[in-house]
């Protein structure tokens, strides 16, 4: 037995030896095979997340493009088995892919355009190949500007299909600019650009773009960009992205239309069978529609007839607006066959116009008792504003704006009016008022038309009243802190209500749309500006338009300079208003309330704003400024010298080469847009923009030239070689098809800019580096400049010379600048004097006023750089050795010394901007740009109290002295309550520490070499000074500190009390009690004191 139990024993241990085998197997491949699910799994999981974030990335860069919102889901379709024709038309075109990718139907007012384009737009939407549908709408701001279109188109194409977004984002990327740029550019980078790259795409089915009212869009003459770039840049496009276009038949429309073979054109027939079948069918609907909706009138099942809706028919004279209006008329009337029956007594007119017009004259004969004063009084005023708002406005809104505010009537509320007019209204008792059609409000805005003075809005007159209404809404509504909140470094936007905000943004729109000279409008805004000038920009800062201020009150600056030229009173108080927008905008877009607590302390004490709303609770500042700089900003690329300087033609944009890249500047804003990188130790010494402001040319220092497309910074041919040393000079022709480029080699190459070759072989005649070159403005001809003091003028198209060189400098001939009408030849050189030469003849011009003085220029101390002339030719800038640029009277012969440019270092560029408002310069060994007012005449800034950086400042124990130390070598003493200087004491050494005694008596000082010394405070006699007078490293002495060198808080009670504007760095800085004083590197000395610190809590 114990043998069989053995056996059996062994026999079930291998048994179970060899199941677990089994089972291990299968567990190792089932884990392997779990392992490996886990592992795809995890693949795909991931793949999903990074093809989520990819998406969320590129709608975010999607949403940088500032689309306008199209959302509108109460238009229009045409009802079912109607305008068949036209829409099958529309289908076949946009499925059939052909070089004729654009549609343009138009045609007459109210014929049903948008309509169409609603039911087209839906019907592609349904078969999901609907890519965008956009539509203008007047008296929308935000749908009525050609601006936004082809930025919004894009934005719906990336969301219609995540390639398009994939590839419009990349876009977005390599220029983040993109949304300022020009619209061809704009299209091409946008439209073109990306389907051409996404191949898959065009064979996959018509994508239709549809564009709804394009007449609504701007004005004739605003719209011309946007016409030329979708005519134009559309060709660029593939054959499956159709684009359908609605719209009057308007003149500019057409003319940029019609000429085009890429474009078909359909006008919509009025008088055609099936328009008139359409429009039968669309009014016997809404009639069968109104007797149901009135079925305690027992209107008889086949109301109102068919020979009464041909009447109708007939009377609508082909016009969908007629019939929507006349079934409006109808079915708002208490008794509709009253209604039907006044319709039908009107005469059937001649033309499509004439019927619209008399349709719009029924309408309002009923609307009301035009004999009673009051209901004419109450529709011209609520009307007025419904027609010339710049966006649609709620009741509510309608009302406070239409309050009495100056003798308090109370007045009824605008419904009691707009309910009469629903035909022609579309309203709400909380949603805005506007037209249902934009034919009534030109109907009612043109006297011939509307043919009563009762119906009649005169836009001018209700522009004014409205601008008025606003300013008077203002007062009372604006005040300090109108949000109450708390100053602190960051600011969210607030949301003010429509009745403030809308008079805020829009009081200078409706002013400038008309022309008036009455005195008492004048005094209207000089009280308004002269209490709430303030306020309104803090209204502005807080609904986050703080930048707005600059372009309005520009505006309203040539207004009141057109209009009320004789007002010195007004003009002052808005020239400098402007002025303190431009100066600030950066300050008090960081926060509302530091337009009090900053930029009006800020302020020079000369100016009009700072005289009219300075106050003693206010921050008071002692040794800024005391009247406007001219240096409007600066702005850099920290750590890179600035080598060249450029601005764009179209004023847009500035373009600088510095020591390792090349920066494109956003003119308006002054924010980097984009970098190009022409590799490493390949330093650009110049650029230049083409004269259309699409590309840039850089010359460098291995001989290369090259061209970069300006706003996406790549570059666009390949590199040109064609010179044997560093590269100095380029500049275009004026049509921007040659480049010219010069340098150490003696030579002078002509591109062609199209291909990157050369015209012909290099030309040579100087015997030194050419330094400078430029053309003339009629492209036909070039001069050059050299370093071996000779001029020489080329024919651009043979490469002769033809003239015989000038030779007058008695230095290197640095710069050369034609005048903008071809008569004149200025040139600049180390001699430090200016030559304006004949163009034609190459010999010198005679100084206006004189028979046989030499045109010379003299008033530089050292070499001259540059030069630059305005646009209208009267002015030149020129850039010197002697550490200033500056500005010439052209036509007199005679330089401006009141409008010298001073800057620390030397200058080597100076340029006009496109509208000779302004120059930018920059200075050797600096990466800064300076942008310079050309009028003004006030100090340069921080008034400079040492000769270079102020290292140490520190107050006396009582806070009523101030001393300070800097590289200069002395040591100053400030009275804090004058700002005057009371001592100033002198080092062998530079400065490095300075303090006062603990008991005042002693003025204390340590230069960098650890030496201390000492001097009575009373007489400045000096004293013995042992190791322990060396003046000790303070904190600060009371609540203010300073956060970031630019914020000044109350550290007690973490309370921002306010922010530095943009100036010289902050180098030093103590503070005592309430004060605080700064040393800046440039040798200012900055005193702030404040009111009450310690009991101030809250604005």
């Amino acid at each position: 037995m114990s043998d069989l139990h053995l056996t059996e024993r062994l026999v079930s241990t291998a048994w179970v030896d060899r199941r677990i085998n089994d089972f291990t197997d299968s567990f190792t491949s089932l884990k392997r095979a779990l392992e490996s699910g886990v592992a795809v799994q995890t693949t795909i999981v991931s793949f999903r997340i990074d093809e989520t974030i990819k998406r969320i990335v590129n709608i975010q860069n999607l949403m940088k493009l500032n689309p306008v919102d199209m959302d509108d889901p109460s238009r229009p379709e045409c009802l079912p088995n109607t305008r068949m024709d036209v829409i099958g038309d529309i289908y076949d075109w946009a499925a059939t892919p052909t070089r004729s990718n654009v549609l343009w139907l138009h045609g007459f007012p109210g014929a049903g355009k948008s309509t169409i384009a609603t039911s087209v737009a839906n019907l592609f939407r349904q078969q999901r190949r609907l890519g965008a549908f956009t539509f203008f709408t007047r008296g929308v701001e935000a749908r009525s500007d050609p601006a936004s279109l082809i930025r919004t188109i894009a934005y719906q194409l990336g969301e219609f299909d995540p390639r398009i977004c994939d590839a419009i984002s990349r876009v977005i990327e390599e220029t983040p600019s993109i949304k300022q740029a020009p619209l061809h550019w704009q299209f091409q980078r946008l439209l073109a650009d990306p389907f051409r790259s996404l191949e898959d795409i065009q064979h996959e089915g018509p994508v239709l773009v549809v564009i709804d009212a394009l007449d609504e869009c701007g004005r004739t003459g605003a719209r011309n960009d946007l016409l030329t770039a979708l005519v134009r840049e559309s060709m660029l496009l593939p054959p499956t992205l159709r684009i359908f276009i609605t719209s009057r038949t308007e003149k500019d429309i057409h003319n940029a239309i019609s000429t085009h073979s890429h474009i078909i054109s359909r006008e919509l027939d009025l008088a055609s069978e099936a328009n008139e079948r359409d429009v039968k069918t669309y009014i016997h609907h809404k009639m069968v529609a109104i007797r149901l909706q009135n079925e305690y009138l027992d209107l008889p099942p086949d109301w109102p007839g068919a020979s009464r809706v041909d009447a109708l028919t007939l009377r609508a004279s082909g016009l969908f607006v007629w019939a929507a209006t006349a079934c409006r008329y109808v079915e708002n009337a208490q008794d509709p066959e009253e209604r039907l029956s006044q319709l039908l007594r009107s005469e059937v007119q001649a033309d499509s116009e004439s019927a619209l017009d008399n349709i719009y004259i029924t309408a309002l004969e009923s609307a009301g008792k035009w004999d009673d004063s009051a209901f004419s009084a109450d529709f011209q005023e609520i009307l007025g504003i419904v027609i010339v708002a710049e966006n649609p406005l709620t009741p509510p809104t309608i009302d406070i704006l239409n309050a009495d505010f100056t003798g308090g009537r109370k007045k009824r509320p605008c419904l009691h009016t707009i309910q009469h007019l629903s035909c022609l209204l579309q309203w709400a008792a909380d949603k805005p008022i506007r037209v249902f059609h934009p034919s009534f409000a030109d109907f009612i805005t043109e006297r011939r038309r509307c043919g009563r003075d009762a119906w009649h809005i005169n836009k001018s007159h209700h522009h004014l009243r409205l601008a008025r209404q606003c300013i008077a809404r203002l007062a009372v509504a604006l005040q300090k802190n109108i949000c109450q909140i708390t100053l602190s470094r960051s600011f969210e936007v607030q949301n003010l209500p429509d009745a403030t905000a809308y008079p805020c943004t829009h009081w200078i729109d409706h002013l400038c749309e008309v022309q008036c000279s009455e005195h008492s409008l004048s005094r209207e805004i000089d009280g308004f500006l002269r209490q709430h000038f303030l306020h309104w920009v803090e209204a502005m800062s807080a609904i986050g338009r703080p930048r707005q201020t600059i372009t309005l009150m520009d505006k309203l600056r040539e207004w009141v300079d057109a209009n009320y030229s004789h007002d010195d009173s007004l003009r002052s108080f808005v020239k400098d208003a402007e002025r303190f927008c431009q100066a600030y905008a950066h300050v008090f877009e960081r926060h509302p309330l530091l337009v009090y607590q900053s930029a009006l302390p800020f302020t020079p004490t000369s100016s009009v704003i700072y005289k009219t709303f300075n106050e003693p609770t206010l921050p008071q500042v002692d040794g800024f400024r005391d009247q406007w700089s001219p240096l409007l900003t600066e702005f850099s690329k920290p750590g890179e010298d600035v080598t060249s300087v450029s601005c764009s033609k179209d004023g847009r944009y500035i373009v600088s080469s510095g020591t390792r890249s090349i920066s494109l500047w956003d003119h308006t804003s002054y924010e980097l847009v984009t970098t190009m990188l022409p590799g490493a130790r390949n330093t650009a010494n110049v650029v230049k923009f083409s004269p259309d402001s699409q590309h840039i040319a850089s010359g460098h220092i291995d001989g290369s030239v090259r061209l970069w497309d300006a706003l996406s910074g790549k570059e666009i041919l390949p590199t040109m070689k064609g010179h044997g040393g560093s590269v100095y000079a380029l500049d275009f022709s004026e049509d921007g098809t040659q480049l010219a480029s010069a340098g150490q080699d003696k030579n002078i190459v002509l591109w062609d800019v199209r291909t990157g070759e050369m015209h012909r072989e290099p030309l040579s005649g100087h015997t030194k580096t050419v330094l400078c070159l430029c053309f003339a403005h009629s492209g036909t001809r070039f001069a050059s400049g050299s370093r071996d003091r000779f001029i020489r003028i080329w024919d651009a198209g043979t490469g002769k010379e033809v003239l015989p060189p000038i030779l007058y400098h008695a230095g290197a001939v640095n710069a050369l600048v034609y005048t903008p009408d071809g008569r004149r030849l200025i040139s600049a050189s180390d001699d430090k004097v200016i030559c304006v030469w004949d163009a034609n003849s190459g010999t010198l011009q005679r100084l206006p006023g004189t028979l046989n003085v030499p045109f010379i220029l003299h008033g530089h101390s050292s070499a001259i750089y540059s030069l630059s002339i305005s646009p209208d030719s009267t002015t030149l800038v020129s850039a010197s050795r002697d550490t200033t640029a500056r500005l010439w009277d052209i036509q007199a012969g005679m330089e401006l010394p009141a409008l010298v440019r001073q800057h620390r270092l030397p200058v080597r560029f100076a340029t006009f901007t496109a509208d000779g408002r302004r120059i930018v310069t920059s200075s050797f060994n600096d990466p800064i740009l300076r942008l310079w007012d050309t009028e003004s005449t006030g100090s340069m800034g921080i008034t400079r109290r040492h000769k270079g950086l102020v290292g140490y400042v520190s107050f006396s124990s009582d806070g009523q002295r101030l001393v300070s130390g800097g590289k200069d070598r002395r040591v100053r003493v400030w009275d804090v309550e004058t700002g005057a200087m009371t001592a100033e004491l002198f080092l062998e050494r530079e400065v490095y520490r300075v303090g006062f005694s603990t008991d005042g008596s002693k003025i204390l000082a340590l230069d960098d070499a650890k030496a201390v010394f000492a001097w009575k405070s009373d007489t400045h006699e000096p004293l013995m000074a042992t190791p322990g007078d060396a003046p000790r490293l303070e904190g600060y002495r009371g609540p203010l500190s300073i956060i970031r060198n630019q914020w000044i808080v109350n550290a007690r009670t973490e309370e921002v009390l306010l922010m530095f504007p943009n100036m010289s760095p902050i180098i030093a800085k103590a503070s005592c009690g309430q004060r605080f004083a700064v040393g800046t590197a440039n040798g200012g000395i900055v005193i702030v004191r404040f009111h009450d610190v310690e009991a101030e809590r809250k604005l």
